[in-house]
């Protein structure tokens, strides 16, 4: 179906397939729509009469138009290992490209569609020169199927998410892997940047904080607390402290220059689920199991307010970008925005039917999303409380929500295993992304907002080029 999403009336119905539809997809210029289905054909729809183009015999994998549209690729099934381009006026195939050993699960040409890159179950990535159909290179590491492959926008790096519960970020021009951020021994359950874009703090259930180099990959520093998990990580805003809240029902600061814990602040009687600071660094405020908010001072290390009104743990808390207001979720399914030096509630935000577990301001402070267990995420209007948009997709509690730094995309985690990119403007999933096996815990796009980290109950954490197909 062809939905009007300014109405949501039904624009056509697209009939023509045997048997059910796997995957549609787009032409760049929108004017022709491809799907896939499971009676081995590949149908091309006019989108503005709804009339069948053209139906392609012997395609059951993946598909994916080229950055002109003038070529379609798909992946093949385990029958025949083989990846197909097609000619998009003519119905006819370009080239048949054999190598894989087993079945192709996803393809994707680079931004310039010289190179496609395919992923496969025979464990292994390949790029081939879309206009000869040769091999170029084949990328080798993984231990599972490839799943999921994308390319940078720029182009120079594809990444590739895999069944053995990584991901790797290959170099094109050299075929060598950039990075796989692995180390933890348990479940990541936040991942946070630095505002320089240099470091990826990330805190996990082994009672450990990575610090991971972004240029390297590797792991600059671990952080070790002796007693409890690790549930969130905050940097200040000029990069020189970390905060972490545990299931200890404690806040420890650290000292970025040393790695060095700086000061433990005391007073939570439930695990600290959120940490934030404020934008100027004087105020750090910590959401709790015990159904409160504190905020501390970071001059003095003591608690500045103690704000009380959620009646049940709270989860998320998060400040406007003036720190004039405080948001919080909570597992009483309500919102609270708080006013930040009188520690009152200004309003309650009530719709989501479930635990509220993520809460964040766009950079404009204009919008707040909110992510909850009723598979939900909602984008309030700050100025009215009214809600904007709920967006729909998450098959499974939404964990973690986050804006880009201009605002104009939202990326959610969820229990669904995946990474959701939506946009604000409009409320739609822009793209999905896949790779982890277990939990999406948290996400975090980079300052410069060219990369989206996402840190899971797989123990890995897993970075995307934050640009969308």
């Amino acid at each position: 179906r062809l939905w009007d999403v300014a109405t949501g009336e039904t624009r056509h119905t697209l009939t023509g397939h045997t048997d059910g539809v796997e995957s549609v997809v787009f032409s760049p210029d929108g004017s022709t729509l491809a799907s896939r289905s499971g009676d081995g054909t590949l149908r091309l729809w006019d989108t503005n009469t709804g009339k069948m183009l053209n139906t392609f015999t012997g395609s059951t994998g993946s598909v994916v138009f080229s950055p002109d549209g003038s070529t379609l690729a798909s992946g093949g099934s385990w029958l025949d290992n083989t990846v197909r381009l097609w000619d998009v006026a003519t119905g006819e195939t370009r080239h048949t490209l054999t190598g894989h050993t087993d079945g192709v699960e996803s393809v994707v040409f680079s931004p310039d569609g010289t190179i496609l890159a395919s992923g496969s179950k025979d464990t292994t990535v390949r790029l081939w020169d879309t206009n000869t159909g040769e091999t170029l290179t084949t990328l080798t590491g993984y231990t599972g199927f490839v799943e999921s492959v994308v390319f940078s926008p720029d182009g120079t790096i594809l990444a590739s998410g895999s069944y053995d519960d990584t991901v790797r970020l290959w170099d094109v021009a050299t075929g060598e892997t950039r990075h796989t951020l692995t180390g933890h021994t348990r479940e990541i359950t936040s991942v946070v940047f630095s505002p320089d874009g240099t470091i990826l703090a990330s805190g996990s259930y082994d009672k450990t904080i990575r610090l991971w180099d972004m240029t390297t990959g590797y792991t600059r520093d671990t952080l070790t607390r002796r007693t409890g998990w690790v549930k969130s990580v905050a940097f200040s805003p000029d990069g020189s402290t970390l905060a972490s809240g545990s299931e200890d029902q404690t806040l420890r600061l650290w000292d970025m220059a040393t790695g060095e814990r700086l000061t433990t602040l005391i007073g939570h009687t439930g695990n600290v689920a959120s940490v934030v600071f404020s934008p100027d660094g004087s105020t750090l405020a910590s959401g709790s199991y015990d159904k409160t908010i504190r905020l501390w001072d970071m001059t003095t290390g003591y608690t500045r307010d103690t704000l009380i009104g959620h009646t049940a743990d709270v989860m998320s808390v998060a400040f406007s970008p003036d720190g004039t207001i405080l948001a919080s979720g909570s597992y009483d399914d309500t919102v609270r925005l708080w006013d930040v030096a009188t520690g009152e509630t200004l309003t309650t935000l009530i719709g989501h039917t479930a635990d509220v577990m993520s809460v964040v301001f766009s950079p404009d402070g204009s919008t707040l999303a909110s992510g909850s267990d009723d598979t939900t995420i909602r984008l309030w209007d700050v100025a009215t409380g009214y809600t904007r948009f709920t967006l729909i997709g998450h098959t499974a509690d939404v964990t973690s929500v986050v804006f880009s730094p201009d605002g104009s995309t939202l990326a959610s985690g969820s229990w669904d295993n995946t990474v959701r990119l939506w946009d604000v403007a409009t409320g739609e999933t822009l793209t999905t992304l896949t790779g982890h096996t277990r939990v999406v815990m948290s996400v975090a796009f980079s300052p410069d907002g060219s990369t989206l980290a996402s840190g899971s109950e797989d123990g890995t954490v897993l970075l995307w080029p934050a640009a969308t197909p």
